[in-house]
């Protein structure tokens, strides 16, 4: 018997240390996408992998769920064909076998309702978007405070471009757009 971990972040930038932290795992599958894809290699492999017997850990539901409640009712049918038990540690449910059908609304309410949160922090993240656009202020990466003299200077010097761009702390795409104006 296997304790198999299934670790999902939406972006690059965030940690997944905090996901299944307390929890004593012999393999773990670890990603950094978004839960909208339906490309999820290490889902994937992560279900190909678990046997007859092992216990599939998730920390939450809406680590799985891409597009509602049947994806998290899925899962667990599969895995309950497979023999494999599913525990969601932040709901504190644990699926082994065959789910009755109280089991499947509960969990099917549940994933709805991790997918409606998702959907509310992303209208919030909008609404937040539209109202400092509102008010002037600036929405995303700062504008570059290098001028063309600037650039021109370090090429002159015989620097190459790129390294020019990394001087400067721009992108190269910043550089040519400068050289172009």
């Amino acid at each position: 018997m296997a304790h198999v971990g299934y670790i999902r972040v939406s972006t690059v930038e965030q940690s997944t240390s905090r996901q299944l932290a307390d929890v004593k795992l012999d393999k773990v599958f670890e990603e950094k996408v978004s839960a909208k894809t339906v490309d999820r290699p290490q889902l994937q492999a992560c279900l190909d992998y678990v046997r007859n017997g092992d216990v599939l850990h998730v920390h939450s539901l809406d680590r799985i769920c891409r597009s509602g409640a049947g994806d998290a009712v899925g899962l667990v049918e599969q895995m309950s064909q497979k023999g494999v038990s599913v525990q969601f540690h932040k709901e504190g449910m644990r699926f082994d076998g065959a789910m009755s059908a109280a089991q499947k609304g509960v969990l099917g309410i549940l994933a709805a309702v991790a997918q409606m949160e998702r959907e509310l922090i992303k209208e919030r993240q909008m609404e937040g978007i539209q109202a400092a656009k509102a008010a002037g202020k600036h929405i995303g990466r700062p504008k570059a405070q290098v001028t063309k003299e600037d650039v021109q200077k370090l090429l002159d010097d015989g620097i190459p471009k790129v390294k020019a761009a990394k001087a400067l702390g721009i992108g190269r795409a910043t550089l040519y757009r400068l050289l172009d104006a």
